[in-house]
């Protein structure tokens, strides 16, 4: 276990780090860019500095990350399982089994334990779109990632600074202009489970003028054992362009996970966002976006359905700095045995982003009497020529809709199974992509059948 020395704000575990990064340096030797370099000298004084957040910090009040940072997760940058041929056989299977991700498209990064794995994937390189490995683009794409690279995501807590430090490998992909891809990006991210680690993905998304694309990231586990995902995606769309971003979390429930997304929208672009959150033991997701220009949107869709002792901490956050600019959130929990949740959502109107709309429904499910939700939905407004909403709700099965659906020869299971996937599919028809939201419908379905294959015993 790492000493842990706890001020006010903020958690001092450091050393542990400390040492793991110097050994990392060792490792590579000087092969990185000076740029990189540069990011990491300022991301490890900001570790020291800040540390990790204590629950008095207000965005943290609901999360005790007190047993993610005891633990001293080995840094994947320092290990080879990705290489064991056995490891990479299991993650095909894995992936070939997966009941969301599975032949969803022909074009398929996927990584073990943050490490790219060429024999599994299909990257693609034409005249209009560039998907390529991270580290590969620090080499051959060196203008790009200088220009985009932690330049929308800010440090704002030491998870941020870790990633910074020992991110391993992710995708580039750079969608040029006037370029329609209709077929989906699917990025996979497996733990192997093979030792405690901490996994630094890192992933960099830039949409050119007038464009489309659909980009699903998927993170799951070949073992139940605690591993730590630390990840980041940075995301910039330009002007008249379209992305539908898809995040399924779905590891062990042994694991931990701590993601962040960070969007720059330009003029008139959208951006739509589809987070899931069904794995993890603590999982905590901050999906920020900042409207840059006039006539921005964006579409913030969320479901988490979580079991046992899970805990998920959502925090959203949407930046109106622009006028005329539309925001909608729309996110639902289902919560069941001992899980516990957490919805945060925060709008900002600046000064002078007038004409603005914004909304937001954060809406909870609880199945059992143990299960909790703390919801809070947050408005900043600096002007005056605005129309903004939010509300949340809790509760639980309507027993008036059950007895309707019992009393038309439905049993009790399959009549709360319909009950729960109704709820969810209200977030779900929200999905463009028709493939996917089937399979994820069929999942819901599976997971409430499996909690209520429990309450029988």
């Amino acid at each position: 276990m790492a000493e842990i020395i706890i001020k006010k704000n903020k958690i001092d575990v450091s050393e542990w780090y400390l040492k793991n990064f110097e050994i990392l340096e060792q490792h590579n030797n000087g092969s990185i860019p000076d740029f990189i370099k540069t990011i990491k000298k300022i991301s490890l004084q900001k570790l020291i500095d800040i540390g990790f957040p204590t629950q008095k910090v207000e965005d943290w009040k609901y999360t005790n990350i007190i047993q993610i940072i005891e633990k001293n997760f080995k840094p994947s940058n320092l290990t080879e399982y990705w290489k064991n041929s056995e490891i990479i056989e299991k993650s095909k299977r894995a992936i070939e089994s997966d009941q969301i991700i599975s032949n969803l498209s022909s074009l398929q990064l996927v990584f073990i334990d943050g490490h790219f794995i060429e024999q599994l994937s299909n990257a693609q390189k034409s005249q209009n779109l560039e998907l390529l490995p991270l580290q590969k683009a620090l080499k051959e794409k060196t203008e790009i990632i200088q220009n985009h690279f932690n330049k929308y995501a800010q440090i704002e807590n030491g998870f941020n600074a870790l990633n910074n430090l020992f991110f391993s490998d992710g995708i580039l992909l750079n969608v040029k202009d006037n370029t329609i891809e209709d077929e989906p990006i699917v990025v996979i991210f497996i733990q192997s489970g093979e030792e405690e680690q901490i996994i630094n993905p890192r992933n960099l998304i830039v949409v050119g003028n007038n464009s489309k694309a659909r980009v699903i990231e998927t993170f799951i586990s070949l073992k139940n054992i605690p591993n730590f995902t630390n990840t980041i995606t940075e995301i910039f769309i330009s002007e008249n362009s379209f992305l539908e971003h898809f995040k399924f979390q779905n590891e062990s429930l042994s694991s931990y996970h701590i993601g962040k997304i960070q969007t720059q929208l330009e003029k008139n672009s959208n951006f739509t966002s589809h987070n899931f959150t069904f794995g993890g033991l603590i999982t905590r997701n901050d999906i920020n976006i900042v409207l840059d220009g006039e006539g921005a949107e964006s579409h913030f869709y969320g479901l988490y359905f979580v079991k046992d002792k899970q805990h998920v901490d959502n925090h959203t956050l949407v930046d109106h700095a622009k006028p005329h600019c539309l925001s909608n959130e729309f996110y639902k929990g289902i919560l069941a045995e001992n899980s516990r949740g957490v919805f945060n959502g925060k709008i900002i109107v600046r000064k002078g982003a007038q004409k603005t709309n914004a909304y937001q429904s954060n809406k909870n499910l609880l199945l059992s009497g143990n299960a909790k939700i703390d919801t809070k939905p947050q408005l900043e407004i600096f002007a005056d020529d605005v129309r903004c909403t939010h509300g949340a709700t809790v509760g639980q099965i309507d027993e008036d809709s059950l007895f309707y659906l019992r009393s038309r020869g439905i049993d009790e299971k399959n009549a709360r199974s319909l009950l729960v996937n109704a709820f969810a599919n209200e977030v779900l028809y929200n999905m463009t992509f028709e493939p996917l939201r089937n399979k994820v419908s069929d999942f819901v379905i599976e997971q409430m059948n499996q909690i209520l294959q429990k309450l029988d015993k």
